[in-house]
This record gives C-alpha cells, sequence and structure tokens, in this order.
C-alpha cells in the first residue's frame, strides 16, 4: 500500500510537471532549445511510463517482490547474497 501510494504521488508530480512546462519550452524557436525541449519530454514521459507500469505490475501480482523473477530465481539470488555477507 506504501508502495502505492508513492508511485501515484509521483505520478501526479510527473503530469503536472509536464502539464506546466510543456506551454513554456521553446520547441520553434532554434535547434538546441529543440533538442533540449525533445530530451526533457523524453525523460518527463520516461518517468510517467515507469510510474504507470509500477502500478500495472502490483496490480497484477502484489506478493511478488519482482515481475521479472520466477521463485526459484528469486531462492537462488537470495542464496548469493547470503553467501556474499558470510
Amino acid at each position: 500500500m506504501k508502495q502505492t501510494f508513492r508511485s501515484v504521488s509521483y505520478l501526479i508530480v510527473a503530469f503536472l510537471l509536464v502539464l506546466y512546462g510543456l506551454p513554456r519550452l521553446p520547441i520553434v524557436k532554434g535547434e538546441t532549445e529543440a533538442v533540449f525541449s525533445f530530451v526533457w519530454l523524453g525523460f518527463a514521459l520516461l518517468i510517467i511510463g515507469a510510474h504507470i507500469y509500477q502500478l500495472i505490475s502490483e496490480k497484477s501480482d502484489p506478493g511478488r517482490s519482482s515481475p521479472h523473477l520466477s521463485s526459484r530465481e528469486e531462492e537462488r539470488m537470495n542464496e548469493k547474497t547470503t553467501q556474499l555477507y558470510y
């Protein structure tokens, strides 16, 4: 629940940042300004996409720590981590 709240709040902040910054970006003034604008928009959309992905993966399987690892792979990683510390 705590992670979901944090993801939703960061997603809202990112949307507000894009809504605030989009009209102020100098897209057609010059080459350097256009590159900056597109890179800024790309990073903002990347952040928004990451938070949406986080929310979707939490809803699909809330008990899993990582959506990409099987339980056997998680056990192997835990064993390797334990071996490294001892």
